[in-house]
């Protein structure tokens, strides 16, 4: 025997339903779909459950401003209704700010070796002020910007060496270039110069193969950030910067660096010791060999 109070809570459910139904079909994303897809309203009857969670969805992503602020557990991503062959289904795909971070992370791949920011890696070149107020600027940094375009569009085996004071811009303009190579699906190698010999050192006695020089000498392109700003040895001139100058020099591998002195000066910085001479000077020819000499205001 069916009792009464079932039966209510059945009429409950499906006056619910109708409610929700009727309110639904007010919403323009499911008028939307329902005209892109030639279905008639009444679809709505096997599918309430799949057209209210989808509805819901698409108002929290309509309201989000960024990630940041995403509440849901699948960040990222949003619900979308689709119809194959009679059937209606909801999938998951990804949100406009999803797919930013998609591309980004994509991007960021093409970074094997580094210990710098994710924001500087990110550096985008065309839209760098920079770039965009090119007219007012110094006649070298106008020559250092013309040399980093052109070398974007026309990637050649020799590297840039740029050179100037704290604050001229050189890392940010490399990091520029690095990114705009990576776009083109190339190896990057972005080292700050300084903090990869303390690293490298460390991995010394913990093992970590992190900071192994393998991919770091035969990496697409690689950045030495701030060459001549480390603490600098007979080691770590002769074995490691001599090492990775002498291999990318001789498998034509193009590499760019950044420092505040230009190659005369760097000459003194490497000379550690009376009789050091013939070691700064090649350091000094395999750094004219690998790139073209730019100074920065």
């Amino acid at each position: 025997m069916i009792k009464i109070s079932d039966m209510i809570v059945k009429d409950d459910i499906e006056k619910l339903k109708k409610e929700s139904q009727y309110a639904l079909l007010k919403e323009q994303n499911i008028q939307a779909f329902l005209k892109q897809n030639h279905l008639d309203p009444s679809v709505m009857d096997d599918y309430w459950v799949e057209f209210l969670d989808y509805n819901d969805d698409f108002h929290v992503c309509q309201s989000c401003q960024s990630l940041n602020q995403c509440p849901k557990d699948t960040i990222g991503m949003q619900k979308i209704l689709k119809y194959y062959d009679g059937e209606i289904v909801l999938e998951l795909q990804s949100c406009p700010f999803g797919k930013e971070m998609e591309k980004k992370r994509k991007l960021l791949d093409h970074f094997v070796m580094s210990n710098v920011s994710e924001d500087l890696m990110l550096t985008d070149l065309s839209s760098l002020k920079i770039v965009e107020n090119a007219a007012k600027l110094s006649a070298n940094h106008q020559n250092a910007l013309g040399h980093i375009l052109k070398y974007s569009q026309t990637p050649t085996s020799q590297g840039l060496f740029l050179h100037g004071p704290m604050g001229s811009g050189k890392t940010t303009l490399l990091a520029g270039l690095m990114n705009s190579l990576a776009k083109k699906d190339k190896q990057i190698g972005f080292i700050h110069f300084p903090t990869y010999l303390i690293d490298l050192k460390a991995s010394f006695s913990s093992g970590d193969n992190e900071y192994a020089m393998d991919k770091l000498l035969k990496v697409d392109y690689l950045l030495l950030d701030e060459l001549g700003e480390e603490n600098i040895t007979a080691w770590s001139r002769d074995e490691i910067l001599l090492t990775i100058l002498s291999y990318r020099l001789l498998n034509h591998l193009p590499t760019f660096f950044t420092s505040m002195y230009g190659y005369n000066e760097l000459k003194k910085v490497y000379t550690l010791k009376k009789g050091d001479e013939i070691r700064a000077n090649t350091i000094i020819s395999k750094l004219k060999a690998l790139s073209i000499e730019i100074m920065l205001d």
